[in-house]
């Protein structure tokens, strides 16, 4: 088998690591937002964000790869088809595992998801009852309420 169906599997094992990692950080994560730890909470997204760059690193050696293999577009459930027969199980088994870790990930990062938006639920609703104006709905974040209108007695003229 070539190099470069070896570099292949090789990138397919590794992405399932990151993985893997990335399902520990989503379990951390959870954790950290039911204990209401917001430091530990930002050192995982922090850690999120750096493998986040390494990802990226991995989609560029995949596109190289899969443009020496001539299979740019072909989804990844079809890549064994493409390895020469004596490799194709190897191919098959390494595909299998990185579906399975992506879908470990998916569950373990959509009850982060799940968790995380409950609190914010939860701090919109408090900065509501203390008078606040709460989250525009469909749109990202906290908006201020308007400042408080100022008495004339406290309003300079500078047209004078």
């Amino acid at each position: 088998m070539s190099d470069v169906y070896q570099a292949y599997l090789a990138l397919l094992r590794s992405l399932g690591k990151n993985l893997e990692q990335l399902s520990a950080l989503a379990q951390k994560k959870a954790a950290a937002a039911n204990s209401d730890d917001l430091m530990a909470l930002d050192e995982i997204m922090k850690q999120e964000q750096a493998m986040t760059l390494a990802f990226r690193g991995m989609e560029q050696t995949r596109e190289k790869l899969l443009s020496q293999l001539g299979c740019g577009d072909l989804p990844l459930s079809r890549m064994p088809e493409h390895f020469p027969p004596e490799a194709q199980g190897q191919a098959r088994e390494a595909v299998a595992l990185l579906q399975k870790q992506y879908q470990d990930y998916r569950k373990e990062a959509d009850g982060a998801r799940t968790v995380l938006e409950r609190h914010l639920r939860e701090v919109d609703a408090i900065i509501t009852s203390m008078g606040g104006a709460s989250a525009p709905e469909g749109g990202p974040g906290y908006v201020p309420p308007p400042p408080p209108d100022t008495p004339p007695s406290m309003k300079t003229d500078f047209r004078a």
